[in-house]
């Protein structure tokens, strides 16, 4: 099954955010809940979660990219 990743909600009335780092790499295999990606405004970071066990088989955004809540940022295979 495909799985999309997402930009959580990190903090009331936040819209946007910047992928710092991916913690993965396509053909990857994670677990539900692994901590794959890190991301960062100008005053908070957050991890962007695996949200299944599976093998990474996207990255929709790269390091540095400015992304909104809700955006899909990569894809698992799970």
């Amino acid at each position: 099954m495909k799985y999309e990743i997402i930009v959580p909600e990190f903090a009331e009335g936040a819209e946007e955010i910047n992928i710092r780092q991916w913690m993965v790499a396509v053909g990857d295999t994670v677990k539900k809940g692994d901590n794959i990606a890190e991301a960062a405004t100008d005053k908070i970071a957050i991890y962007i979660e695996a949200p299944a066990d599976g093998k990474i088989t996207a990255i929709l955004a790269e390091e540095g990219d400015r992304t909104l809540v809700g955006q899909i940022v990569g894809e698992l295979e799970g």
